[in-house]
């Protein structure tokens, strides 16, 4: 069997730095499956050591570029494939806090599972999304707890994990709430203006560990297509009173998002269009994205390729 030149990318800080203790068995795995593996850590504030500069320098060298850290660490490196314009297909071993990605990939938990598959198993093609400039994988949020992903302490979440995401949302629930934004959002033949405290672009079945999206029974709330050109947008517009905000959460919580709901959209688009009086500031796969006042996003149809067992899509 012929040797695969492997890039592994390690991002030891996230997710109580698990990466650092599976490193090893890591490496193993790979040595075990006739790889050749070259393994560089990510320094995010290094500039040599991220993985913009990395995937810069050694684009053409490597049969597959894994990545182990959390859902920002997958992140950073399929934009810089993007940017590049590079096709190596990539492994992805999660090693943060949430993975609301990998859970929706299907990525096994079990490591010599899912090494066995980033090797000798099929890419599996799915939607890139594109704000303005940037890439993302699975979300573009702003709005209320969208800074919670960013800006929580990398300490506290390795710490504590999803709780500490948790504990800085209720932190921060007054200011949340009380902040908004006026915009207007049109995709396709709709338009949406007003008072907005959240917004979202996803292609994940699970965010911040939360599945209570739209859908009768858990199996259409599970059955988001990763692969097919839209992404899903949920939209909550300011409520006035402790009564409107109790009616937005019961709304959530049910999953049951009526057409004509008054503060609650739920729809899905291949394009979609903002402009707004202040700058807006962005959440990109739990990364700060920047601040725009106005902007798109629009869909890239398979435009990646993450390797899977082959009985994961079978």
């Amino acid at each position: 069997m012929m040797e695969k030149k492997v890039l592994l990318l390690i991002n030891s800080s996230s997710g109580q730095e698990k990466g650092k203790t599976l490193l090893y068995n890591i490496v193993e795995e790979f040595a075990k499956k006739n790889c050749e593996l070259t393994v560089f850590p990510i320094l995010p504030k290094s500039k040599k050591l991220n993985t913009e500069n990395i995937v810069h320098k050694y684009r053409d060298r490597f049969d597959l570029i894994v990545c182990v850290g959390g859902d920002g660490t997958l992140h950073y490196l399929v934009n810089s494939l993007m940017v590049e314009k590079i096709q190596t297909p990539i492994g992805y071993i999660p090693t943060g806090s949430t993975n609301d990605f990998a859970a929706s990939l299907g990525i096994p938990k079990d490591l010599k599972e899912n090494i066995g598959g980033i090797v000798k198993g099929e890419p599996f093609q799915y939607d890139i999304g594109k704000l303005n400039d940037l890439y993302f994988n699975y979300i573009a949020a702003f709005g209320a707890f969208t800074k919670v992903s960013y800006g929580t302490n990398q300490e506290l979440k390795n710490n504590l994990g999803h709780m500490a995401y948790i504990l800085e949302s209720i932190r921060t629930m007054p200011e949340n709430l009380s902040k908004s934004y006026s915009l207007k959002i049109t995709s396709g033949d709709s338009s949406f203006s007003g008072e907005y405290i959240f917004g979202a672009i996803f292609n994940s079945r699970s965010v911040g560990g939360f599945t209570g999206f739209p859908g009768s029974s858990l199996e259409e709330k599970l059955a988001v297509d990763l692969q097919d050109g839209e992404f899903e947008v949920l939209l909550i517009r300011s409520p006035k009173n402790i009564g409107e905000l109790g009616e937005i959460v019961g709304t959530l919580l049910r999953g049951d998002i009526p057409e004509d709901h008054p503060y609650v959209s739920f729809f899905k688009t291949r394009y979609l269009e903002f402009q707004g009086q202040k700058p807006v500031e962005w959440t990109l796969d739990g990364e700060f994205g920047g601040a725009y006042k106005e902007g798109s996003i629009d869909i890239r149809k398979k435009a990646a390729g993450i390797m899977l067992p082959k009985s994961e899509r079978g």
